[in-house]
Parts: C-alpha cells; sequence; structure tokens
C-alpha cells in the first residue's frame, strides 16, 4: 500500500466495491424505469442482451490472461458447472426481481429488500460449508431480518 498526504491509500477493493455500488444502485432505478413499459421475462430478455457485449471483452481477458494463479483442468471443469449454475441462478432471481418491480414494487423498497440476499448466503454457507458466525455476525443478520420488516411497515 503506498502511502499519500494525509493517510494511506485505500485499498483497490474498496474502489470496485464503491463502482459496484454506484452501478447496482443505478441498476436498480433503471429496472424499476423498465418495468413500466415492460414485462418481466421481457426485462430478463433485454438485461441479458445488454450483457451481450461485455462478454466480447471479458473472452478477450481471458484469452489474454490464459489460466488463474492455481487452476487446474479438474478444477476448471468444477468452476464452469458451479459459474453457469450462478448465472441460472442469478437471471431467475433478475426474473423475480423484476417481476416485483412490475407488479408495482417501488425501487425503493424493493432494491433494498432484495439486496439483502447475502442472509440466505450466510445460512447456506453455515450449513453447507460449515462456517461459523460470531455475536456481532448474528446482531448483523438480525439486524438484517429487522430491516426487512421496516422496509415493508
Amino acid at each position: 500500500m503506498t502511502e499519500k498526504a494525509g493517510g494511506r491509500k485505500p485499498p483497490l477493493w474498496l474502489l470496485w466495491s464503491l463502482v459496484t455500488i454506484v452501478l447496482w444502485g443505478t441498476w436498480g432505478l433503471v429496472s424499476k424505469i423498465a418495468s413500466d413499459g415492460v414485462d418481466a421475462y421481457v426485462n430478463q430478455l433485454l438485461f441479458t442482451l445488454g450483457i451481450a457485449p461485455l462478454l466480447v471483452f471479458v473472452g478477450w481477458k481471458v484469452a489474454r490472461q490464459g489460466p488463474g494463479p492455481g487452476e487446474t483442468a479438474g478444477g476448471r471443469g468444477r468452476g464452469v458447472f458451479w459459474a453457469f449454475l450462478t448465472g441460472i441462478l442469478g437471471g431467475v432471481g433478475n426474473m423475480a426481481y423484476f417481476e416485483a418491480m412490475v407488479k408495482g414494487g417501488k425501487a425503493s423498497v424493493v432494491t433494498p429488500v432484495t439486496a439483502l440476499f447475502p442472509m440466505v448466503t450466510v445460512l447456506l454457507a453455515l450449513i453447507f460449508l460449515k462456517e461459523r458466525l460470531g455475536r456481532v455476525q448474528w446482531i448483523g443478520l438480525g439486524l438484517a431480518f429487522v430491516a426487512i420488516y421496516l422496509l415493508n411497515a
């Protein structure tokens, strides 16, 4: 990490996380605007077509970089399977999100409620990956459930 006047430079992951927040936040607004003109299935179709140009860039990057560090042939096959499943789960989740918008959900409520999806990840990680949470993390999970209630009040 490099030093700059007045303190340390923020880590690169934080910059990318902030970019994600801005892009996904804008995506939530645009999704609501789109839901006023198209149904959830057309929205998902157009969303997928919107990703298509990015596939060219990603394909170029993968071809240019080659295998990642520690990547094996057997590991790649498993990774491809899980990545494909991730796409299916994400796509179906998007359709449910778009349907919530089409059915009259407010972007200011639907987006933050659905943004609590990490609660499911946490619960699944506890069950299947045998991960553990500390007291503070359990409190955070409980507060996420309170947030869902408050956003729907």
